[in-house]
């Protein structure tokens, strides 16, 4: 085990078996070392902990923490609470990341608050790996290279497919002087399965420096059969998220520059996740997105800015049509808006 590690890893696992060796794999044989990886078993039914156990049993920078199942945001809050390094990184059970990943960030000539990286999806499967990145580096204003130091504000598409801990690597008392900025003293709003859409913005906004790396440093898996394909009554959290992240914007007057943005990230999630959620569930999740979409009519938005707005069509027939009408009309079409 490092004495004093650079760099936490924070790992939530949930019967992960099938995925994460080649996970475990791509952070022991990182080419920087001065690292510790925390890995927190979610009451895994499956071989998962005996993995973990045989990894920390053959690398002592490993440690292992055990919970009832409670959720990745719940994991990563544990784990955040242990970690002794100096910068934090968060890495999924079933993805893995470049092995040059962390020497990289060691290389910046200043670290950064946050330390953006992209990420592409790869297959199982086939093995291959496709350009779906996070974001584009023409995203950020005023981008030269690597050192530059960008704010919140330089981000001209925040709400785009980049609304994820895990394509970062955060100072750790940054991480800690949110703690009592949040609304329940967590940084993950525990026992959502939304957690990184508030935890995104809230770094983002009190960020001081941000530097950006285009390149791909980590993977995310596609044809991952483990993963459910509808939500039950979980669904229903990503309304009380999207209420944390306005009262956000408003408290750090970000609101009025972003009410746009926010509204169409809004109708797009909302309109892809009615799909997602179980059948029996459908009807009452649209008449909830359909009554804190119909605020927006309050809200003194341009009508000439919002035609402009990616899907705007979407948003008018959530409040024209009703559930039956909208899923013959849409089912198919909508897809993740990440």
């Amino acid at each position: 085990m490092a004495n004093n590690p650079l760099i936490s890893v924070i790992t939530p696992v949930y019967n992960s078996e099938k995925f994460l060796d080649e996970c475990l794999n791509s952070l022991r044989f990182q080419t920087y070392s001065n690292l510790e990886f925390i890995c927190i078993n979610d009451g895994s039914t499956d071989s998962s902990y005996e993995i973990l156990k045989e990894y920390r049993e053959k690398d002592t920078r490993f440690i292992i923490l055990n919970q009832n199942n409670q959720g990745a945001g719940r994991a990563r809050n544990a784990g955040l609470n242990i970690a002794r390094g100096k910068y934090i990184s968060f890495v999924d059970s079933d993805d893995r990341v470049s092995l040059s990943l962390y020497q990289k960030f060691v290389n910046l000539k200043k670290k950064p608050d946050i330390y953006v990286f992209n990420a592409a999806e790869y297959d199982k499967q086939t093995k291959a790996v496709y350009p779906r990145l996070f974001f584009a580096i023409n995203e950020w204003q005023n981008h030269k290279d690597e050192n530059t130091i960008h704010t919140f504000n330089d981000n001209v598409n925040p709400f785009h497919g980049n609304i994820s801990a895990a394509n970062k690597i955060y100072r750790t008392e940054f991480l800690k002087s949110l703690i009592k900025k949040t609304p329940d003293g967590k940084l993950f709003p525990a026992g959502t399965i939304f957690e990184d859409q508030y935890f995104f913005f809230l770094t983002m906004v009190y960020a001081n420096s941000i530097n950006v790396n285009p390149d791909p440093l980590y993977y995310y898996r596609t044809n991952n059969n483990s993963v459910t394909q509808t939500l039950s009554s979980k669904v229903f959290d990503i309304f009380k998220i999207m209420d944390e992240i306005e009262n956000l914007l408003k408290i750090t007057q970000n609101y009025e520059a972003y009410k746009y943005a926010l509204f169409q990230h809004k109708y797009k999630q909302y309109a892809h996740l009615f799909f997602k959620a179980e059948p029996e569930l459908r009807e009452s999740f649209y008449k909830e997105m359909q009554t804190r979409l119909a605020r927006y009519k309050n809200e003194n938005l341009e009508p000439k800015i919002c035609e402009r707005l990616t899907l705007y069509g979407v948003y008018k027939n959530i409040l024209k049509l009703n559930s039956t009408e909208f899923y013959e009309k849409y089912n198919g079409k909508i897809k993740d808006t990440k």
